[in-house]
């Protein structure tokens, strides 16, 4: 076997298998545009996942009062 057969037996199958897997892990990628466009608004409705029955609806329409607790630590 000369040095250019090894070569390409040692580097070259390794390296053609490592494009073709690439090029299967990237192309859908490189196929569908962003979901998601930087600078632009979120446009989705919230959604709340496994909620109790009726908390949608009934944090639209309560009101907090003066000692609400929250992000202010003041309970």
């Amino acid at each position: 076997m000369s040095p250019m057969q090894a070569v390409l037996v040692f580097a070259g199958i390794p390296l053609a298998i490592y494009a073709v897997v690439s090029l299967l892990v990237y192309a859908p990628g490189w196929v569908r545009s962003p979901k998601y466009r930087p600078g632009l608004t979120w446009f989705a409705e919230p959604v709340w996942f496994n909620a109790p029955p009726g908390a949608v609806d009934a944090l639209r329409t309560a009101t907090p009062g003066p000692d609400a607790g929250g992000t202010s630590a003041r309970w």
